[in-house]
């Protein structure tokens, strides 16, 4: 199984390597131990910068072959028995914005993807937590996207406001996906996908990954289960099948005390129901899939559902392998 989308880790990992003189291994230490016991074997984490690029090569290094570093499809079906897969995605609306020369440094270094936006407004495009929501790409967002075709990179439109994602499937021809989003017709929030989106990502052979984050799954959050998770699950199923369905499973992951800054900071007039609630929301998953070490409960609750062992493989990882693959096809890294 492959989690398509690791976002909280980050904060904890360069805590830890900012200390001097650190050694740390923080995802040999607390994190492929969960990730594991929640069957998943690979997972994408997300960077921001040079800084963290290096704090995890540290982490892969350190880790006496206990984590393989994947570019494509190679490296993960080639990795050693037991080695845990990891992928590296950017959010590149932060540091790098702007710095077009830098997305080939990050395509040599078998970076997979890049992610335009963090919810909010941004040099490159409008976020899906914007109060004028209705913002597409900047030129330099424009510029970034026409860059992007002549890398192996693939287009993240996660985040987006909804002009800008329609933006993006108008400006770009190359592979392009969905992360983390749910169902906005069974749980409507900006964050989540339209049933026009989500068939609109499968006619690009993108893959939807569905998100275990509260408040995009139930419209009570509070009330939110692995059942409803499921509902999205299905609700996508039965529109574009499981060839274009992924787990995004987006968990806390680091301390809560990290990220409900982050949390406030995405939502900063409350209009979408995160600011002052971040715990609340995002402390846990849904009851039944409370944190990775739960994820295995998915794949069992998609077989309960009537899903062929096929039709799960395809969602628990194949389904993304299978984009990875046609975006940087015969690689493999080293």
């Amino acid at each position: 199984m492959i989690n398509s989308y690791v976002g909280g880790v980050v904060y904890d990992v360069m805590a830890h390597h900012a200390m001097p003189g650190n050694r740390a291994e923080v995802l040999r230490d607390t994190y492929i131990p969960r990730w594991r016991a929640g069957k998943l074997d690979g997972a994408v984490v997300q960077v921001h910068n040079w800084q963290v690029i290096g704090s995890y090569f540290a982490e892969i290094a350190r880790s006496e072959g206990e984590i393989t570093y994947c570019t494509t499809r190679a490296d993960f079906d080639n990795r050693p028995e037991g080695s845990f897969g990891l992928f590296f995605s950017l959010e590149g609306h932060g540091d790098l914005a702007g710095d077009l020369e830098a997305l080939y440094a990050l395509d040599a270094l078998g970076v997979t993807t890049f992610t335009f936006s963090h919810n909010l407004q941004n040099l490159l495009c409008t976020g899906s937590n914007e109060r004028f929501g209705e913002g597409g790409f900047s030129h330099l967002g424009k510029a970034t996207l026409k860059e992007l075709e002549q890398t192996s990179l693939m287009v993240d439109l996660v985040h987006m406001s909804r002009a800008s994602f329609w933006d993006a499937l108008d400006l770009y021809d190359g592979d392009l996906f969905v992360s983390h989003s749910n169902a906005d017709a069974l749980c409507p929030h900006p964050r989540n996908l339209t049933d026009d989106q989500i068939k609109a990502v499968a006619e690009r052979n993108g893959v939807v990954g569905l998100n275990t984050f509260r408040g995009y799954v139930a419209p009570d959050p509070t009330k939110a289960t692995l059942s409803d998770l499921l509902d999205h699950a299905m609700h996508m199923y039965n529109l574009i099948g499981p060839e274009h369905i992924s787990i995004g499973a987006d968990y806390c992951e680091s301390p809560v005390e990290m990220l409900v800054p982050i949390l406030d900071m995405v939502d900063p007039e409350g209009a979408h129901g995160i600011k002052g609630r971040g715990r609340e929301l995002y402390e846990f998953g849904p009851d039944g899939i409370e944190d990775a070490g739960h994820l295995g409960n998915l794949a069992a609750g998609l077989a309960e559902r009537g899903l062929r062992q096929d039709e799960i493989d395809l969602i628990c990882g194949e389904s993304y392998l299978r984009m990875l693959e046609r975006a940087r096809p015969g690689e493999q890294h080293g």
